[in-house]
């Protein structure tokens, strides 16, 4: 073999050498597809949804039953509780847990004073998806102008898609120290000085 004959047979080789080494100083002739993908972030683990507010303890001493007033009886009742006693002139609390019998779409409550007390809060409350043997807790602040007794008026609506029911309660409120029986003022004279009463005598009348 002459030396232009190996010239030309190792050419080829040559430059294939040549190739492959610039295809292995460039990454190769093929890329793996994970790696040319770009890094997707962690996904986060889903936060905890908030919890709901603790129910009323209906099961303690100080909530008492609430009285149904009127005629209509839907199938709710209602238990309240006052924290501490209620002084004239200052906002005080009352904790109501309503008692649903039945479900319903919504419970609805609304609160009223008499003349006298006013619903600073609360006067409206409003239950979604309502189950039968659940509690559902609200708060009520009022004030009351003087001493005296008083009455916060509750109406419990029950909403389905059929019909609406409706249920009133009324929850007694004693404000200030109230007295239990006033005394009777004594009957006075023309000068304004009280008539002590005589026991009665009998007598008798004789004729000429």
């Amino acid at each position: 073999m002459t030396a232009n004959t190996f010239r030309r047979a190792a050419a080829p080789a040559a430059a294939a050498s040549a190739l492959a080494l610039l295809l292995a100083a460039c990454g190769g002739g093929g890329e793996d597809p994970a790696a040319s993908e770009p890094a997707r972030p962690e996904a986060k683990p889903a936060q905890p949804a908030a919890s709901a507010a603790p129910p009323a303890d209906v099961g303690d001493p100080n909530f008492a039953t609430a009285v149904a007033t009127g005629k209509t009886a839907a199938g709710v009742d209602l238990k309240y509780d006052l924290p501490s006693k209620p002084a004239p002139g200052q906002d005080f609390e009352v904790a109501l847990a309503l008692l649903p019998r039945v479900q319903a779409d919504t419970l609805e409550v609304e609160v009223t004073g008499i003349e006298g007390l006013t619903i600073v809060n609360g006067a409206a409350a409003r239950f979604d998806k309502v189950l039968s043997g659940e509690t559902y807790p609200a708060k009520v602040t009022a004030r009351a102008d003087k001493p005296g007794l008083y009455y916060i008026g509750v109406a419990a609506k029950m909403i389905t898609q059929v019909q609406t029911e409706a249920r009133t309660f009324s929850v007694p409120v004693v404000v200030g120290n109230v007295a239990a029986a006033q005394k009777t003022a004594p009957a006075t004279d023309a000068a304004g000085q009280p008539v002590e009463s005589m026991p009665a005598e009998e007598t008798s009348r004789q004729g000429p």
